[in-house]
């Protein structure tokens, strides 16, 4: 008998990790914020699409956030921490998940909480699905709605101000990937509203590697997006490019440290 107890209560345990949390958080009548009733109904359709998945660990982790924000508690976004991600995406998730967070700090939810909430929606699926790492197409999907819904809170910057764009590369490359192209063309598309700005492009390296080195891979990116730049039709009163190589890094190391945040390219536009 005390064995069979054993399996029963087994059992039981395993049975409230296998998406139970669902059916619990479908019950909930949204209260509080227009905004926390849009991150409910937003969280119970990931919770709904991982059980559908058979992923439970997952559905049960959005479901308690959409129980959580249907009673009208505070739900960040997902902290970068929380989740293993790739290294090579940890960068761009932070610089999202930071403006996504001064976005919602500045106003956002009140002023637009629909799209503050698929903002929050859409970054946190773009977590769990970069974590998974093995479905291209959710990833993109996720991370696309993130910046599509993003953009919508952000309003276009005033004629009168700077402003900055930060491409990231893998670990001794200089090359575009389509990421990078996209800020590029973003980059356009800001200069074109800014008139005839000076373009500033400075290229960065992390700590891995000797300093001549470095110095040699920070000019080779600049020289990669200054090339893209000025090959369409954006009007640019004057480019500067400039290689700093690994003296001035955005996120202090020691030596020898490989971070993404530090291999960069950042593109300043000066009305």
């Amino acid at each position: 008998m005390r064995a069979i107890a054993g399996i029963v209560a087994g059992v039981v345990l395993l049975a409230g990790c296998s998406g139970h949390q669902l059916g619990s958080a479908q019950k909930v009548e949204p209260s509080g914020s227009e905004f926390s009733q849009n991150l409910y109904r937003g969280y119970i359709g990931l919770a709904e699409n991982e059980y559908a998945e058979a992923d439970y660990k997952d559905s049960d982790r959005f479901a308690v956030r959409a129980t959580e924000a249907g009673r009208g508690g505070a739900m960040p976004p997902e902290d970068i921490g929380a989740r293993k991600l790739p290294a090579e995406n940890i960068a761009e998730m932070t610089d999202a998940r930071a403006g996504l967070v001064a976005a919602l700090e500045a106003g956002a939810a009140e002023q637009n909480p629909a799209g503050a909430a698929q903002a929050q929606i859409m970054f946190d699926c773009w977590m769990q699905e970069q974590e998974e790492n093995r479905q291209p197409g959710d990833i993109a999907r996720c991370r696309d709605g993130f910046y599509v819904a993003f953009e919508s809170l952000s309003p276009p910057p005033a004629l009168s101000e700077a402003v900055r764009f930060i491409i990231y590369f893998p670990t001794d490359k200089a090359v575009l990937d389509p990421q990078a192209e996209r800020v590029i063309a973003e980059a356009q598309a800001a200069a074109a509203k800014l008139g005839e700005p000076v373009v500033k492009i400075s290229g960065h390296t992390d700590t891995v590697g000797t300093a001549a080195y470095n110095q040699t891979l920070s000019a080779l990116r600049a020289d990669a997006v200054a090339k893209i730049l000025a090959s369409g039709d954006m009007p640019i009163r004057e480019l500067i490019t400039e290689a700093h190589g690994k003296t001035q890094p955005a996120v202090l190391t020691a030596d020898e440290t490989a971070e993404p945040r530090n291999r960069r390219v950042e593109i300043i536009l000066e009305p």
